[in-house]
């Protein structure tokens, strides 16, 4: 699932349409469960406001579920002029959605945006780390590489995983996978050729997307006969 507004709702507090003053634009909010099930980070932009020079603050909240009468929790910023914020200690397979709520206070007003979630949906790894290439005899090259370590339990919520490669100067990549281990043996690897490749991650039951591919590996192997 890709990172879009599901539902945004705008409000403006304090603006008046006769002051002359810019309509304060709302946050675009989007946000990645890459450290599943221990927390939700989210993030914002906002269009800078034309001939101001006082900085933007935000007030991030969040509750469980869309009904207005829901508890409402902070999601934690740095500071208040932050543009990102994490919801701790998430409620794995919740039946209603997190509604998330990002006010920002400009200095004629204020402007919010609402989008809901549900934490599995959004479940995208960092990439996977470490790639590594052993040439084997017989035209075969490992390659090796580790789960991402902002991943919390890859014991416990495995990650599947996918090798792109291609030769040194050439266009396309050719991809396996998917692959529930660290490491794989690619054979009928031609001969003193160097080898690009990369690794991505998704959760072993296709919640949410696939990380992005990782580093290329970082040493380049020519491969003898």
């Amino acid at each position: 699932m890709a990172p879009r507004l599901l539902l945004a709702l705008a409000l403006w507090a304090g603006y008046s349409p006769c002051s002359g003053r810019e309509v304060p634009t709302q946050p675009r909010v989007w946000c990645w469960a890459f450290r599943y099930p221990i927390a939700v980070d989210c993030f914002w932009t906002l269009l800078p406001a034309a001939n101001s020079t006082r900085p933007t603050s935000f007030i991030a909240t969040y509750r469980l579920g869309v009904a207005a009468h829901g508890e409402s929790q902070p999601c934690l910023q740095q500071t208040p002029e932050a543009t990102s914020c994490t919801i701790p200690d998430v409620q794995m397979f919740s039946m209603v959605p997190y509604m998330l709520n990002i006010t920002a206070v400009h200095p004629w007003g204020i402007s919010s945006s609402f989008v809901p979630f549900f934490p599995e949906h959004i479940i995208k790894p960092d990439p996977p780390e470490g790639v590594r290439l052993s040439p084997l005899h017989g035209r075969r090259l490992w390659v090796q590489w580790e789960p991402p370590r902002s991943w919390p339990f890859p014991e416990i919520f495995s990650l599947k995983y996918w090798i792109r490669y291609k030769r040194h100067g050439a266009t396309r990549f050719h991809q396996v996978g998917p692959i529930e281990a660290t490491s794989f043996t690619l054979r009928a690897v031609r001969p003193q050729a160097r080898y690009c490749i990369q690794v991505a991650a998704r959760d072993l039951t296709d919640y949410g997307v696939s990380s992005d591919w990782s580093l290329p590996a970082t040493a380049s192997v020519t491969l003898g006969q």
